[in-house]
């Protein structure tokens, strides 16, 4: 502290009581990393499941209501983009933005059955993929752009919320086909 008028004086740490001079929030230079360090912990501490496991858990739960839901009593649905008429196991979910972006990765509006054909190997056959989006609603095309502009990470706690909510949506989905029986 050259050239400084600033006397510092030795305190009492609030954490250990020790005489010292104050490094953060009224706390000795080492209780303060110790806090900190623990604080940092605390965040990332795992409570048994992943980010990452988490948002593959969401992913496999959404496909299926997706695609469930744009099924009929039999369990047929129709590709989004090629019209071809398949089981809704042998479907994919197809996205207008791609699932890179996590604002939109699981929004309804975004997501339909497609063919492996198209999903994979056409790249999601974007351009039939945004005619027909446009001829259910002339502005969503629009909405999902605007969205996937904007930065979304979501936490561990609003996927868990996700996947308990498209699970339980999945469930009355799925009583469609058992009535069937």
């Amino acid at each position: 502290m050259r050239n400084s008028t600033i006397i510092t004086k030795k305190k009492k740490c609030i954490n250990c009581g020790k005489m010292d001079y104050h490094f953060s929030k009224k706390m000795c230079k080492q209780c303060a990393t110790i806090h900190s360090t623990q604080k940092r912990m605390e965040e990332y501490e795992d409570d048994g499941e992943s980010f990452q496991n988490l948002v593959q858990d969401l992913d496999h739960v959404f496909s299926q209501y997706i695609r469930c839901k744009h099924a009929d009593k039999e369990g047929m649905a129709e590709c989004f983009t090629s019209g071809k008429r398949m089981r809704w196991q042998e479907l994919q979910c197809g996205h207008f933005i791609s699932r890179k972006n996590l604002g939109t990765r699981w929004l309804e509006a975004n997501c339909r059955p497609q063919s492996e054909h198209d999903n994979c190997y056409l790249s999601g056959n974007l351009e039939v993929f945004e005619q027909k989006l446009l001829k259910e609603d002339k502005n969503s095309v629009e909405y999902l752009q605007d969205l996937a502009r904007e930065v979304a990470r979501p936490t561990k706690h609003e996927l868990k919320s996700l996947i308990i909510e498209y699970r339980s949506k999945l469930e009355l989905v799925k009583k469609k086909f058992n009535q069937n029986k």
